[in-house]
């Protein structure tokens, strides 16, 4: 970056109001992380779960067949304008887990997509980390049933969630 880039840079976040410019910084941090994601995931030893999922920081704690177990911390880049969690953080990081509870058991060259997902938000969340456990509840040849519960840092129960996934891929109609 030129001295001329940074110096006007400089200017640009001094006439900020605070709120805006933890906005900003969310922002950059998201950018950053992306530029990291060519080079494997944020977290030393984590998974990366995707190129969304990535940018939000969210990290893949446990994949396994028929379980996944997700982990976010709170960026207030990610806020609504009510000054909680956005709803579709807490989305992606569902859905994403549900993806992971069932690619990880499926044939080679079989993949999943979401169906559909439905998620009640039970409290709002301002600070701290968030983890999303799914299980596969049942699976058939093409249609995966899934639910997910989402807790905060203190094991209040944030979100729970219940979906399907499609099953597709390695067959000789597909």
């Amino acid at each position: 970056m030129t001295a001329d880039l940074r110096d006007e840079l400089r200017a640009a976040l001094e006439g900020l109001p605070d709120e805006q410019a933890r906005t900003l910084l969310g922002w950059a941090r998201a950018i950053r992380r992306g530029r990291q994601r060519g080079a494997g995931p944020v977290e030393p030893g984590a998974e990366t779960v995707g190129p969304l999922a990535d940018a939000l920081g969210i990290v893949g704690e446990l994949r396994e067949p028929g379980r996944c177990r997700m982990r976010l911390t709170v960026d207030p880049a990610w806020y609504n304008p009510n000054g909680v969690l956005h709803g579709g953080v807490i989305y992606t990081m569902v859905d994403s887990s549900m993806g992971g509870a069932v690619s990880n058991g499926l044939a080679e060259g079989q993949h999943c997509a979401t169906i559909e997902v439905k998620i009640s938000y039970l409290a709002s969340v301002r600070e701290g980390t968030l983890v999303a456990e799914t299980e596969v509840v049942k699976q058939g040849r093409s249609i995966a049933f899934l639910e997910s519960k989402v807790t905060d840092d203190r094991g209040r129960l944030v979100a729970t969630a219940s979906g399907s996934m499609f099953i597709f891929g390695a067959g000789p109609n597909e």
